[in-house]
């Protein structure tokens, strides 16, 4: 397989247009040539590159099968959904195959089947009748693949050039059974039909599918990596909803392994958690009222930030890169409030509004950048990883660089601009009351903590 196949057609791949890496697996009787092209490059193209560049070979042994290209395109599940019912596994099959041309019709790009067996006819001969006939197994199975093909015969010239077809007058049981196996020299023909039966079933060695004791089909819904989980989910939920008054109500139809559920369950918690650092309450008691406002400000500003610079790159929004926003958004408030925090400092010892931020800014540059570099340093190689992990995962650093962006260029300009010049902020006695009952808290805890014995 290695010297006569690959060896073959390697040298034909190897140095086609985008290429970028070729992976050649050789076993015993099978032999395959994986080609991982750059990033960007139009698959469609390069597979007819491919194709083209397969035809070219010539050299191949007789005994080798003709070599087949494809490509293989991602998809992630959407959900997955069982029909089962007391039917007829025929019946089932035909209402999994409408469901199926309903949802891609819709706009939902792959749906495939689990538990749905494969048709095949089965000819049943006894032994006594083939020894009687001096035939096998082998010659009957000769006859009947002679007798269903669909071969090209030719083209007929003339005012219109049509092309000829050589096609088997039928695949049905009855017609299979009409198939002469012998012929005698008087002219007596023997068919399938006399001698043995012709019936349809199903392949016994295929997955067969079960829910609730009930034989069941699985439908599983994927879409690429271009589109919308959460609209190919509204899709499924829609239809679902549409069809299930017009079947038969002992047709059940399950849903279950939803991945749109989860991705809104985390699109939530950002929402709860961006809200919640929204909240100015507890900022205001210790900071100034303007200087809170632009911190909590800061949370929106670093997220839409993220997710435009998300959308120029065509990174999507998924498990992981909400993961990074809802992780982040800590970051951003802590950076924030220690920028904002020496801003007001400077501002009610005297300094003038620009000056207090530059200042601010400037002297949390370092410490903030310090605190900021562990951070970095776990996620910013992640733009190093290539492939679709590297393509998942790339959002992560985007969220740190766009807070620390924020932080030192936004932010400043927003202090500098809110505050005003003249009477400086009065604590009230409410404030002070509050900030020495954290003290006198924090003072308690840390003299009950037992001592560090050595």
């Amino acid at each position: 397989m290695e010297s006569n196949i690959l060896q073959a057609i390697e040298p034909e791949v190897c140095f086609l247009d985008e290429l970028d890496e070729v992976v050649s697996y050789a076993r015993e009787g099978v032999g395959s040539i994986h080609l991982e092209f750059v990033e960007g490059a139009e698959m469609r193209r390069a597979l007819s590159d491919v194709e083209q560049a397969v035809k070219t070979v010539t050299t191949l042994s007789e005994d080798a099968e003709t070599p087949t290209a494809s490509y293989r395109e991602w998809y992630d599940r959407v959900a997955r959904i069982a029909i089962t019912g007391d039917f007829p596994e025929r019946s089932l099959k035909d209402f999994a195959r409408r469901i199926r041309d309903d949802l891609i019709d819709r706009g939902i790009d792959r749906v495939t089947f689990s538990g749905l067996r494969a048709e095949e006819y089965v000819a049943r001969l006894p032994e006594r009748e083939l020894r009687r006939l001096d035939m096998t197994v082998a010659d009957v199975a000769d006859r009947v693949a002679a007798n269903t093909r669909d071969l090209p015969s030719g083209n007929v010239e003339g005012g219109v050039e049509r092309q000829i077809r050589t096609v088997a007058p039928g695949t049905g049981p009855k017609d299979i059974g009409r198939i002469d196996i012998k012929t005698y020299a008087t002219g007596e023909k023997v068919r399938i039909s006399d001698v043995g039966t012709v019936a349809r079933e199903y392949d016994k060695n295929a997955i067969r599918g079960f829910s609730g004791g009930e034989r069941a089909i699985e439908l599983t819904i994927d879409r690429p990596a271009s589109a919308d989980s959460l609209k190919t989910a509204k899709i499924l939920e829609d239809y679902l909803a549409e069809i299930r008054p017009q079947l038969p109500p002992t047709l059940k139809i399950v849903e279950y392994e939803v991945r749109s559920d989860v991705l809104k369950a985390r699109i939530g918690l950002l929402v709860r958690n961006g809200i919640g650092g929204l909240i100015i309450v507890v900022l205001y008691i210790f900071l100034n009222a303007r200087i809170a406002l632009w911190v909590a400000v800061g949370i929106p500003v670093a997220t839409m930030a993220t997710l435009g610079i998300m959308f120029i790159i065509e990174q999507a929004i998924n498990m992981m890169s909400l993961f990074a926003l809802i992780m982040m958004l800590g970051v951003i408030v802590d950076d924030a409030i220690v920028v904002g925090e020496h801003t007001a400092t400077r501002f009610a010892l005297g300094d003038s509004p620009a000056v207090a931020a530059e200042s601010g800014a400037g002297r949390m540059l370092a410490p903030v950048i310090a605190a900021s570099l562990t951070t970095a340093a776990a996620f910013a190689p992640i733009f190093l990883v290539r492939g679709a992990i590297g393509q998942i995962m790339g959002a992560m650093p985007l969220v740190v660089i766009a807070s620390l962006i924020e932080c030192f260029c936004v932010l400043p300009g927003h202090l500098a601009h809110s505050l005003k010049p003249g009477p400086r902020r009065r604590w009230h006695w409410w404030r002070h009351g509050i900030l020495a009952g954290v003290m006198t808290l924090f003072v308690v805890g840390l003299s009950s903590r037992p001592p560090i014995s050595r």
